[in-house]
């Protein structure tokens, strides 16, 4: 459980540094400029993204196709702050229910 807390914790806090970039990319472009997941990730490590788009556009289900493009495009700090705060809700309500 402490595991899955932290994991929770350290995708929030990926989710701030995120929007901290955006917001002095945002200040230094004079415009307000947010990098979408798809972004993000490339600049992490561009093989794995263009690897996961490329399954994701032939060989992913026909139901899955249009939400992976969706989440691709919303933007970072969403994407990581949303999957950290579920992460860590639902460790909380598990840990609740023992």
């Amino acid at each position: 459980m402490v595991v899955f807390r932290l994991l929770g914790f350290l995708f929030i806090v990926a989710a701030l540094m995120a929007l901290g970039s955006d917001a002095l990319l945002s200040l230094e472009n004079g415009e307000v400029t947010m990098r979408s997941f798809s972004e993000f990730w490339a600049l992490l490590h561009e093989g794995s993204r263009d690897a996961f788009t490329g399954w994701a556009g032939s060989g992913a289900p026909e139901g899955l196709r249009m939400p992976i493009d969706t989440v691709m495009g919303f933007p970072a700090w969403g994407v990581l702050g949303i999957v950290g705060i579920v992460l860590a809700g639902l460790i909380a309500l598990l840990r609740r229910a023992d």
